[in-house]
């Protein structure tokens, strides 16, 4: 499929073939025939094949075995697809010439609002424009080469931004490699993955049975496949074995309880992150406070999760609630969590959510 440049206007083509013609009213909804959408259209096709954002998309878009090259039918296709969804975030000629000016200055996202710790989509974006930009190509992509949402937005909408290369997510220019949690709905992204099942968390309780009954009713009332979330099983845990001694034992003391809750901490979340498990295990060994048991537990995951995957910072973006949070470090997430949902952490996950439902799930409020 060709494409000539435009000049100045449409009146300097000479030989505009049927072929672009239908192109450009059927991709965009506008028209060839007017010369000042005729030479939208163009810097559009321009943006998306000679600048850097146009090579973001190409290389997002590659085939995924050996060195085989995307068929230059389909990136053909998928450019298409774009400068559509480009050309329809506003109705108006006037507005869509504004994004289309700042497109070609770099780009429509603020790096530097986008790396604050929160942001709103007005301060990342700049505008309705910007906005509707990014929701409209929020969900384009997803799926190809293992990418979520918003990867390849981001991606098109800045030179700044590319692509990572293997499993991870976008590179930003001053930051580094950006692991990418896209919330579309009001749920957002776990923080990691794998990890031990159901059978062998509830093996682990089994060889405590004796001394954590009321942890063991709780399991076994739960309805959800006997999974056991963490606002469940700490308070269940604090009835069995009090850090100051007694509980399910009476003559149990305080040092003996705190050991006790210490090995089946370790003993749970060991199979899922390692040596990371062991701080949390030491906390709520002498801690019954739930809430600071789970920001122990929310700092550890992240830590795991950042040194496994091998990221600079992680980004949040809630898609309804139009909002980014930008997080480099444990400590980090622990000064979000005001601003975050549930974390909906299960410390038995259920037979079918085992490898993800015992990871905190991040959604921004």
């Amino acid at each position: 499929m060709r494409f000539y440049e435009f000049k100045q206007s449409l009146n300097e083509y000479s030989d505009l073939d049927q072929e672009k013609e239908e192109i450009l009213a059927k991709i965009s909804g506008l028209t060839a025939s007017n010369p000042d959408e005729a030479e939208l259209l163009d810097r559009i096709y321009k943006l998306l094949n000679k600048t850097q954002i146009g090579t973001n998309i190409e290389a997002g878009f590659n085939a995924t075995l050996g060195d085989e090259q995307f068929n230059p039918a389909e990136l053909k296709r998928v450019k298409q697809e774009i400068t559509k969804i480009i050309a329809s975030v506003e109705t108006d000629y006037k507005s869509l010439n504004a994004f289309i000016k700042r497109m070609e200055a770099g780009g429509v996202v603020n790096i530097s609002a986008l790396q604050k710790p929160v942001s709103s989509f007005q301060e990342v974006f700049g505008d309705n424009s910007g906005i509707q930009a990014f929701k409209a190509l929020a969900s384009y992509g997803v799926g190809r080469k293992q990418k979520g949402p918003g990867e390849y937005a981001l991606a098109c909408l800045s030179n700044q931004i590319k692509l990572a290369d293997g499993e991870g997510d976008i590179e930003v220019k001053g930051i580094g490699k950006v692991e990418l949690k896209a919330a579309m709905s009001k749920s957002g992204g776990r923080i990691g993955y794998g990890g031990g099942s159901q059978k062998n968390k509830v093996d682990v309780l089994n060889q405590y049975k004796d001394i954590i009954p009321t942890v063991m009713e709780s399991l076994a009332k739960n309805a959800k496949g006997g999974s056991l979330g963490f606002p469940k099983f700490l308070p269940a845990l604090n009835v069995d074995l009090p850090v100051t001694g007694g509980g399910s034992n009476p003559k149990a003391l305080g040092p003996d309880n705190q050991k006790n809750r210490k090995l089946i901490m370790q003993s749970l979340m060991g199979m899922d992150m390692e040596n990371y498990a062991d701080s949390v295990a030491q906390f709520i060994s002498s801690s019954e406070d739930t809430n600071a048991c789970e920001s122990a537990y929310l700092k550890a995951n992240f830590e795991w999760y950042k040194n496994r995957d091998h990221f600079d910072a992680l980004l949040l973006m809630s898609v309804q609630g139009q909002k980014t949070m930008m997080i480099k470090s444990g400590e980090d997430l622990i000064k979000a969590r005001p601003m975050l949902s549930s974390l909906s952490i299960s410390i038995i996950p259920t037979q079918a959510g085992a490898g993800r439902e015992q990871w905190a799930q991040l959604t921004p409020r």
